[in-house]
């Protein structure tokens, strides 16, 4: 099953050495992700990294879903948010090493680490030619310390290469430019071959999946272990194969496509597994459309969601510059292994699902779940229920008086609009659609609609000099849509300030105010503190959004506004046709323009090169609000194991319960607990930033541990925001300041939460935070596969009740005490604990809950206080 060596193939006149998977039996009949993973595991093996190599590999062709097995990515992509976190925590690692005995030159990241800075980009300015610079100029006053940490990395950490802000999304820079699809490097005297895999601290990674890469998103923690120079334990995935009929219609785009796909994954519950498109539908599709497609498998809970490698797949390395030595590489090679998709290929799949793509109606999704699909025709009629379903309101027809801006908003009306996310920019025809909608509006006389903050970010150097190309971009300025600059943007929370005459009226009066973006997240309090609803759409529904200003009105049947001749201007007038948009496509999108830009890709010109950066290999850490020495490693040498009793709850939680519900990325807001250490540092709320930003310190973390203003506690069922109730006392009080009460008390806490739990963004800080403020273990229905891996990465417990129970099946109250026995005794084969649910009554109910350590590594780290502790230990 497994050859004694590696096969020679000759490419290009070059020798190379290859994991042959060609020769096994029935190949073809095999998903294309368990192909990739069989080669990566036969890897490791003639490598010497994989003693149980040939078990994993059998437990792949026998379908044995949920074995053990181990992959070894050969790179890692990050961001500045969670790939400084990442190195700030391997740096804290290096330190306790060389307190060891062992060399700091020793101690270096195994793999290549990309880190693209584009997460720290806010739209404080917007709809003018100068808000790119000024954003930019802002971006590095605030985060100058946060870059200067990354440039250090770059220059004394083997391996870690910094792309500056500015120059594009990490997932749009990867597909377009990091990525080599097929990987060719030199290990152990070997001239190696195989597929380009990577994992990315970013939950969005599996973008690059629709080039045929394998790779999925982590948190800094996991990804540690690779840089490290371990593999990573996991099971065998599921795979579902989705079967594409037919062609989609005139005018439907890649983010309808995926708004459908999303709510059809979600309901079947494909949370951790590999999704394979196939059948003939998949040929219609370009790689733009793919890739919208891929960067949301976080959205509907898979771990992957592979196009495998075809003519598509060329033309797309095409037209994006790589050589034609590169393409030629990835044709023969994939044609070898058996890693080519030709059209009529449907490998035995555990499970298939049909969707025809002649079904795709335009459509949006909102207003807090990105798989809360509408059908467009009837988003305007859905607005009331939205108001009632969050805030148990009915919309109103009052309008409220803005001071000194000369307008009035009512509910429903749109105060955000932003083409945003490389989701959707990287996809060309989404863009250049966007450009012909905004053109048509300018020629026939609309004028931008003042009321709204419109932005347009996009997700690369590229997309921003092909739409000034075309000429569009001059129609999008012209209607607010100016760029603000490159970078994440609204996409992660980043919007940027409202007016305060707006905010200050939004809360006063409770309007019922909405953020419409082509993003992939629209969580509650994601995009903005001050929006109460958001959905998602494609760029050109954005820009007619921004025009209608509310969604009372029916963007299908109600009039955008007059034209020059005083004519009623519709939907109908101003679409583009997929032969306009193809026709622009085809004349802009050029090989020449990706070589070029990508020339730069180092270059993040005066503000970049003007850091200040410290010449000592050794880090020094900082008097920093920023970045901290974390204590993470402090339990390295003695993590004791003991039973949970008498707990109570921090919080009681319902289902879908988001990574931004338990540690937000949004503003600082004043009232808050991140607010008050900052003001007590003496510190300007100016300064503050957001969240997301001061990641790097552990303060911060455990202050914006459920500090979402739209959680929903159900210990304080009539209230929204970061409070619960402290017990013995009933009182109501910050959650933070409750954590600390307890832990001042030596009184245990744990979470109780429904299905679904830490769903959404990657952000370890989910897991750290919960740790930092107390929390011995999450108990819930379900988890997120991303999240479940940071709490264990952490050697926090994450335990799951069994079927048929829950909060409230069992009648759990925040007035229970919980003790949790059996502890000590968790190992690969005793994965049951009892939880005995204490009443005020003096009854005690006993449950047994599962222990989610689904593989022997995980039990290891556990029990060693996390990944990091454990590494120590072995070091």
């Amino acid at each position: 099953m497994i050859p004694d060596n590696f096969k020679k193939i000759t490419i290009q006149n070059q020798g190379y050495d290859v994991a042959d998977i060609s020769n096994i039996n029935d190949i073809d009949k095999i998903p294309f992700s368990y192909r990739i993973l069989i080669e990566n595991i036969i890897r490791q093996s003639l490598l010497g990294r994989n003693e149980n190599a040939h078990q994993q590999v059998k437990s792949i062709l026998d379908n044995k879903i949920g074995s053990a097995i181990n992959f070894a990515p050969n790179r890692i992509l990050s961001h500045d948010i969670l790939g400084k976190v990442m190195l700030v925590d391997f740096l804290a690692y290096r330190e306790a090493l060389q307190k060891k005995g062992i060399s700091s030159d020793s101690i270096q990241p195994d793999v290549p680490v990309d880190v693209v800075i584009d997460h720290s980009l806010q739209v404080d300015f917007f709809g003018n030619d100068e808000a790119k610079i000024k954003n930019l100029q802002k971006e590095y006053e605030r985060n100058s310390e946060r870059f200067s940490f990354l440039r250090w990395c770059s220059k004394f950490l083997d391996k870690v290469n910094v792309i500056p802000p500015g120059v594009g999304i990490c997932h749009q820079v990867n597909i377009e430019y990091l990525s080599k699809v097929i990987w060719r490097e030199k290990k152990q005297g070997h001239n190696l071959m195989h597929p380009d895999t990577c994992i990315g601290t970013d939950s969005h990674t599996p973008m690059v999946n629709a080039i045929g890469v394998m790779g999925w998103g982590v948190g800094g923690v996991e990804a540690e272990i690779s840089m490290l120079g371990r593999t990573i334990p996991m099971t065998v995935p599921e795979v579902v194969g989705v079967n594409l009929k037919n062609n989609l219609k005139e005018g439907i785009t890649s983010t309808d496509l995926v708004l459908y796909i999303t709510k059809l994954l979600r309901e079947n519950k494909v949370v951790g597994s590999f999704i394979e498109f196939f059948g003939d539908g998949v040929e219609n599709l370009t790689v733009g459309d793919r890739a919208t497609i891929s960067n949301m498998a976080p959205e509907y809970g898979a771990t992957n969601v592979l196009f495998p490698v075809d003519n598509s797949t060329l033309d797309y390395l095409k037209m994006t510059g790589r050589t034609d030595e590169e393409i030629k590489i990835v044709e023969e090679y994939s044609k070898n292994q058996k890693l080519w998709r030709n059209p009529g290929d449907a490998p035995m799949y555990n499970r298939v699902l049909e969707l025809d793509l002649d079904s795709i109606t335009p459509c949006v999704s909102g207003p807090k779940n990105p798989e809360d699909k509408i059908n467009l025709d009837q988003f305007s009629s859905s607005a009331n229920k939205h108001s009632q379903m969050l805030y148990k309101k009915d919309l109103r027809n009052e309008e409220f008086e803005v001071p000194k801006l000369g307008f009035k908003i009512k509910d429903a009306d749109i105060m955000i609009a932003a083409i945003t996310s490389c989701t959707n920019t990287a996809n060309p025809k989404n863009v250049i659609a966007a450009g012909l909608i905004a053109k048509k509006l300018v020629e026939l006389g609309i004028k931008r609609n003042e009321k709204v903050k419109t932005s347009f970010a996009p997700g690369s150097k590229v997309t921003a000099e092909i739409l000034s190309q075309t000429g569009l971009q001059k129609y999008l300025d012209e209607l607010g849509f100016n760029m603000v600059g490159i970078g994440c943007t609204t996409c992660n929370g980043s919007s940027g300030p409202l007016d305060d005459n707006i905010t200050n009226t939004i809360e006063k009066e409770k309007v019922f105010s909405i953020a419409v973006l082509s993003g992939n997240r629209n969580f509650q309090g994601r995009i903005h503190p001050n929006i109460r609803a958001s959905y998602l759409a494609s760029p050109g529904l954005i820009v007619l959004f921004s025009i209608l200003g509310t969604i009372k009105k029916d963007l299908t049947k109600d009039s955008l506004g007059k034209d020059k001749d005083g004519k009623d201007v519709y939907f109908k007038d101003v679409w583009p046709s997929n032969e306009d948009v193809n026709k622009i496509i085809n004349q802009f999108y050029k090989s020449e323009t990706f070589s070029e830009k990508y020339k730069e890709v180092n270059d993040g010109g005066d503000l970049w090169e003007g850091l200040q950066v410290s010449n000592s290999s050794n880090y020094d850490w900082p008097e920093s609000t920023y970045i901290k020495k974390p204590p993470y490693m402090s339990n390295a040498e003695n993590n004791v194991i003991k039973d949970i009793d008498l707990a109570r709850p921090i919080v009681l939680l319902g289902d879908s319960v988001t990574t931004d519900h338990i540690s937000p990325s949004s503003v600082i807001t004043k009232g808050t607990a991140a607010w008050d250490y900052l003001t007590e540092l003496g510190l300007d709320p100016k300064d503050f930033n957001n969240y997301l930003t001061r990641r790097a310190n552990h303060e911060i973390v455990a202050r914006s541990t459920f500090a979402s203003l739209r959680l929903r506690n159900l210990m304080t069922p009539d209230q929204e925001g970061s409070i619960t109730v402290k017990y013995p006392e009933n009182k109501t009080m910050r959650l933070y300041e409750a954590a600390m009460g307890y832990q001042k008390e030596n009184k245990e806490i744990i979470v109780l939460a429904g299905e679904n739990y830490g769903c959404g963004s990657s952000r370890d800080v989910a897991a750290k935070g919960p740790l930092l403020i107390g929390v011995r273990a999450i108990v819930a229905k379900s988890f997120e596969r991303i999240h479940r891996s940071n709490l264990v990465g952490m050697g926090l417990l994450p335990l799951e009740f069994e079927k048929g129970q829950g909060i409230e099946e069992l009648k759990i109250m925040s007035t229970d005490q919980f003790s949790i026995i059996g502890l000590d005794k968790i190992s690969n084969d005793n994965k049951k604990v009892t939880m005995k649910i204490h009443k005020d009554s003096g009854d005690v109910i006993d449950v047994k809950l599962n222990v989610r350590l689904d593989v022997p590594e995980e039990v290891t780290f556990w029990k060693n206080g996390g990944i990091l502790p454990t590494a120590y230990k072995e070091a």
